[in-house]
């Protein structure tokens, strides 16, 4: 591996631009005075004893006492090894505070329950707003969409709602572009059906509706929808429409 192979590494273990040329220098020397440590690591003499000084604070680099003063490097692997559990404790203490963040983000449970009518301005990003509301699924997930290629972003988050023995049905028109991705629904275990009905709206665990008030098939600078969380006179009806037109459709 080259050198700068070796200091871009460590950089992203966390040391220091200084720091992690001093220490791949030292692996070469195995030991030596700060002056010679400079002169190799190409770290300036005025900025070399600090950087020495913090690296033996955490125990990467031992400072051999006598005159004059040398200093020494531990093994590779203990230096990774010691960087890496570091960057662990790192990322765990990261992932408590994002727990934490996240619990005290929402803290009105109540205000999770209104509906809210959003506007993106890609059709794709509809696509990965319905596929976050699809992973809260635990029963059913009714689809009236005009199935398209953005489609395939969501694909995953049914997959994964079928192995939590979601039931999911989608009726929609299916043409010669969208047949490939209809079949693999089918083979992912979700019921297709072929109907055009006009329709863009998602009925899940027959209370909460994705519900797209623009057209979607449309070219349009921006695209609204609305997301009523718990609205089970809306999805009571949507659900018949859905039944209505289930009845009518071509199985794939």
């Amino acid at each position: 591996m080259q050198e700068y192979e070796v200091n871009a590494f460590l950089e992203r273990l966390g040391l220091t631009e200084y720091e992690a040329k001093t220490l791949s220098a030292l692996f070469k020397l195995r030991e030596a005075e700060a002056p010679d440590i400079s002169r190799n690591a190409q770290v300036p003499k005025t900025r070399v004893y600090d950087v020495l000084d913090r690296l033996t604070k955490r125990s990467l680099v031992i400072e051999t006492h006598g005159r004059p003063k040398k200093y020494m490097c531990i093994e590779p692997s203990k230096v990774f090894g010691s960087l890496i559990e570091e960057k662990r404790k790192e990322l765990n203490q990261l992932e408590k505070e994002a727990e934490t963040l996240k619990q005290s983000i929402v803290t009105d449970k109540g205000d999770v329950q209104h509906e809210k009518v959003l506007k993106v301005k890609d059709r794709a990003d509809f696509m990965r707003i319905l596929g976050n509301e699809i992973d809260s699924a635990s029963q059913s997930v009714k689809c009236l969409a005009p199935m398209g290629k953005e489609h395939t972003i969501i694909k995953e988050h049914l997959g994964r709602a079928r192995a939590r023995n979601v039931e999911i049905k989608l009726i929609g028109q299916i043409n010669e572009a969208s047949g490939k991705l209809a079949k693999e629904f089918t083979q992912a275990g979700i019921s297709v059906r072929d109907f055009e009905h006009g329709m863009n709206a998602y009925i899940i665990d027959g209370k909460k509706v994705v519900l797209a008030i623009s057209d979607f098939r449309q070219e349009k600078p921006e695209y609204h929808f609305t997301i009523w969380p718990d609205n089970k006179p809306m999805a009571n009806a949507l659900s018949r429409y859905f039944e209505h037109t289930w009845e009518q459709g071509k199985e794939i």
